[in-house]
């Protein structure tokens, strides 16, 4: 068999430590360091508690660690917790050609994984980079038609990554992955109705993703089969869930890895408000706030839609480009205490009002490379503009290690005391030393 399933389990099944050079394990110690703070931070957030309040009606007898809980659970639940932790910020990474969060349900997966296998640092960093590797080609093959359907590709291809993830922690041969690929794409699912009202079930795609990933690996160990042409059959994946789609990229799978072209967010809200972010901090050092009339944003197509003005919620201030342009001209700055939570009255709420949103030929022309924004601000006294291609957090124009090091302590500054802080950071960082992942999970 020569098909995209075929291929990306052959080389999930066959990828090795000693194949990634130093680039792609730092990229991946900085994707797990990155993820991790995110997960702390989430525990605090609106789905944290139901969240753990659900774990507690479980029997609490597993092998896998919960970020915010006492006891262990078993790994499927432990995934599922830890994912939507890790995305109920909008803080984490992601990739601009999948339109997806690979770290919230790969990640957790492997963690969850490698916790109960005793696995090496080693096995674990394969294991992340695997699993980037299946949810972006994945998901970059049925983008941008799958979004326009109304498919959440972090939902729906995150299942891909997650069970390419734990099926290479569990050491499976090229069928017995095959089987978990296809048994974790056959439960795909995510819609994004969720911006309809607000609803917190955004969170809950990734750990979802996260989870299934667990149950299809441990399934296909235990000698399930799942469909074997789950991504390209004439009922698989591509078919079922975009109008349009390219199955190219499974044949040049890691070349380059996936995970050397992650974004990583400055700023907690959705990626598509970055560009109008970063072009609004820039136009701050020219215009004062209280004199501004209007603000136009351009952009392009998939992001013209988070328009919003009325915020009621977190999810809406995290999905407004409106609200993040105004919190940026007011305070100087898009960090979480300004979205968490969101400024539904005062002179933010009142600037986003007015803050229109256009889609142009333009941008749409650029995107996906570049996602590009432009900011438009009248004045009583003239009018400056500032045009964005590359957010901070993107490759080609990445956080430093300084700024990743200041968002690990903003989102975990409620939970971890400065001194644990740095230990966790540090340990995170060398993770790939360690010849058991559970002395990094003992810190969590």
């Amino acid at each position: 068999m020569t098909g995209a399933t075929h291929r990306l389990a052959s080389f999930s099944s066959s990828l090795s430590y000693s194949a990634l050079d130093a680039e792609v394990v730092r990229a991946a110690t900085h994707a797990l360091v990155d993820t991790l703070g995110c997960m702390f931070a989430g525990i605090d957030a609106p789905t944290g508690p139901p969240m753990l309040a659900y774990l507690d009606t479980l029997a609490a007898d597993g092998p896998s660690t919960v970020i915010g809980s006492p006891t262990k659970h078993l790994g499927q639940h432990a995934a599922l917790a830890n994912g939507t932790f890790g995305h109920a910020l909008d803080a984490d990474d992601g990739h601009r050609g999948a339109s997806a969060h690979p770290g919230v349900t790969v990640i957790p997966a492997a963690l969850a994984a490698a916790e109960k296998e005793g696995a090496t640092g080693e096995e674990l960093i394969t294991a992340i980079v695997t699993g980037y590797e299946a949810i972006c080609t994945t998901a970059e093959a049925v983008q941008p038609s799958h979004r326009e359907r109304g498919f959440h590709g972090t939902a729906t291809c995150g299942c891909f990554g997650a069970g390419a993830a734990v099926a290479s922690l569990l050491d499976l041969d090229v069928g017995a992955t095959t089987h978990a690929l296809g048994l974790a794409g056959t439960q795909a699912g995510g819609l994004f109705e969720f911006l309809a009202d607000g609803s917190e079930a955004k969170r809950f795609h990734a750990g979802r993703a996260a989870m299934v990933g667990v149950l299809a690996g441990d399934l296909a160990a235990q000698g399930l089969d799942g469909p074997r042409t789950i991504i390209e059959g004439t009922d698989g994946f591509a078919r079922a869930f975009a109008d349009e789609s390219d199955l190219g990229g499974f044949e040049s799978l890691g070349d380059p890895l996936e995970i050397t072209r992650i974004y990583r967010k400055p700023y907690p809200c959705c990626r598509h408000i970055h560009g109008p972010i970063d072009a609004s901090r820039r136009l701050r050092e020219a215009v004062d706030p209280d004199e501004i009339e209007r603000i136009r944003v351009e952009t392009y197509r998939s992001a013209a839609h988070h328009d919003k003005i009325e915020i009621a919620t977190l999810l809406d201030a995290q999905m407004s480009i409106p609200y993040g342009v105004a919190l940026t001209f007011v305070t100087g700055t898009a960090t979480l205490d300004g979205f968490m939570p969101p400024q539904t009255d005062g002179p933010v709420a009142e600037l986003t009002r007015r803050v229109e949103v256009r889609r142009t030929d333009e941008m749409d022309a650029k995107y996906p490379d570049p996602r590009a924004a432009r900011v438009v601000v009248e004045t009583d006294t003239g009018t400056v503009e500032e045009t964005v291609d590359y957010a901070l957090g993107e490759p080609e124009n990445p956080m430093s290690d300084a700024q990743l090091k200041t968002k690990f302590d903003d989102m975990t500054d409620e939970r971890l005391d400065a001194d644990d802080r740095d230990a966790l950071f540090d340990a995170i960082l060398s993770v790939d030393e360690l010849d058991d992942v559970t002395e990094l999970t003992a810190r969590l």
